[in-house]
């Protein structure tokens, strides 16, 4: 016979066991204290499961609880924060203390000028002999 390692197989297997001595006249006689002995760790084995079980499912509770309240205590941060940004105002460094980003001035981006490149291969206007100075404004 192959070796018993799950738990619901090692308790099908002392559960055969005993009633095997139970069946057999001649073992029970020769085995009542260690048939005795075996009956009340399969009852202990029993109570066990049955606890293991329970707490499995109060573990399934308390978890359900658990996000149930996260999930309040998210929608109620959202709503503090809300209140917070209309009593202190939306550009308020003091948003940061409560994890709020304060509306902040975007810098505004660069303008492309655009240089025309004359047939000579140099921008229009910027040659030794050109007659209108360049513009004043910086080429990015």
């Amino acid at each position: 016979m192959g070796s018993v390692t799950s738990q619901a197989d090692v308790f099908l297997d002392l559960q055969g066991l005993l009633d095997a001595i139970e069946k057999n006249p001649t073992a029970a006689q020769n085995l009542t204290q260690e048939r005795e002995v075996l009956a009340e760790t399969l009852g202990e084995i029993q109570t066990i499961k049955a606890r293991q079980v329970e707490l499995k499912a109060l573990r399934q509770e308390a978890t359900q609880q658990l996000t149930a309240a996260l999930k309040r205590g998210r929608h109620q941060a959202i709503e503090i924060r809300s209140v917070i940004r209309g009593k202190v105002g939306l550009t308020s460094e003091l948003l940061a203390l409560f994890g709020i980003s304060p509306l902040r001035p975007r810098q505004r981006k660069a303008k492309v000028v655009y240089v025309l490149k004359n047939a000579n291969g140099g921008a229009a206007g910027t040659g030794p002999g050109a007659s209108t100075p360049p513009s004043s404004k910086p080429v990015v």
